[in-house]
């Protein structure tokens, strides 16, 4: 019983990361967007930079980390927020959409 529990565990992973490289084949593939989360790990570098590589066509500027009533909070893990207003300025002047 469980071999066959964990042989159905096993196919379903299977068949899920096949879906995942499948839609990102073919999304690739017609729209030749790229789009990236920034803002949760410092060691990514600023705004700027990720606007500044030409790889992306969309900068998600990422992580709210609470969202209740009314509260809510952006966790940008280490990144100076002070600069994060003329970067995204920056940003849309090179025709990234955030």
């Amino acid at each position: 019983m469980a071999a066959l529990a964990a042989s159905r565990r096993a196919a379903a992973v299977v068949l899920a990361v096949a879906a995942l490289v499948s839609l990102a084949a073919a999304a690739g593939s017609k729209t030749g967007q790229v789009t990236v989360f920034w803002g949760r790990n410092k060691d990514e570098g600023s705004l700027r930079e990720a606007c500044d590589t030409g790889l992306y066509t969309m900068v998600i500027i990422s992580f709210l980390d609470v969202y209740d009533q009314g509260r809510y909070h952006l966790d940008l893990s280490g990144h100076p927020v002070g600069g994060v207003g003329a970067d995204i300025k920056h940003c849309q002047s090179k025709g990234r959409r955030r």
